[in-house]
This record gives C-alpha cells, sequence and structure tokens, in this order.
C-alpha cells in the first residue's frame, strides 16, 4: 500500500508505505504525483515513511516487464520501515541519481529537515 500523507513541505511528495507495493502504486499513484510535481515544481524531493510490515515490491511488478521504473529524483528520504529498508539505502544510496537517505522512524524530524533543505521551494 502506497498512499500521499499531507505533505511536510512545498515542493516535497510525502508519502506513507506499508506491505507489498504493487505496479499499480506506482502507475496510479506515484508515477502522476512525479509528473505533476516536476511540471509545478521543477523538481521532485520525495518524503516516504514506512511501517515495520513494508515487504517491498511485488515480484512480478520489477521483473521482466520493466514496469516500475523511478524516474529522476532530485533527493529522496526513507523513514522508518523494517531493518532491511535502511540497509538498502546504504548500499544502493551511491548509486542513483539523486540524493538519498535513510533516518529510524524517531528521528523523523531530522528526516524532514534534511528532505527540507534539498528543496529548492521556497515557502
Amino acid at each position: 500500500m502506497l498512499c500521499q500523507i499531507p505533505n511536510i513541505a512545498k515542493g516535497v511528495i510525502s508519502l506513507f508505505v506499508s506491505g507489498r507495493l504493487s505496479a499499480a502504486d506506482y502507475r496510479v499513484c506515484l508515477q502522476p504525483m512525479i509528473e505533476s510535481y516536476r511540471q509545478e515544481w521543477q523538481q521532485v524531493c520525495l518524503y516516504i515513511e514506512a511501517d515495520v510490515l513494508l515487504e517491498g515490491w511485488e515480484h512480478a511488478s520489477l521483473t521482466g516487464s520493466g514496469e516500475v521504473q523511478l524516474p529522476h529524483f532530485d533527493a529522496l528520504v526513507f523513514v522508518g520501515g523494517p531493518d532491511w529498508v535502511g540497509n538498502s539505502v546504504r548500499l544502493l544510496g551511491p548509486f542513483m541519481q539523486g540524493e538519498v537517505a535513510w533516518f529510524p522512524l524517531e528521528q523523523k524530524q531530522l528526516a524532514r529537515e534534511w528532505i527540507q533543505e534539498r528543496s529548492i521551494v521556497n515557502e
């Protein structure tokens, strides 16, 4: 499940994720938001908060069909989630096109500050 939560700042897509994400979550929710924010704000900054029930993407959405392909983003911060989320961000972050960070749930405020500092949108 992927759903939008109240934005933490102008120009920052704010999401909550849990369970297993699907290609439909990407096509119906995430991809249109990213395209809209890129047009409106000329940037894509993502704040993604996860609970411990996050399992990742459905296998079928990642293999062969190329349904889920995260477009270019400027900054992405993950907050919380199971241990593997933080490990994955640390492992894959250097290979991503934008800045990437992970914060444990108890450091949610630091995560918000981190993404707000990277947003070019002034309030």
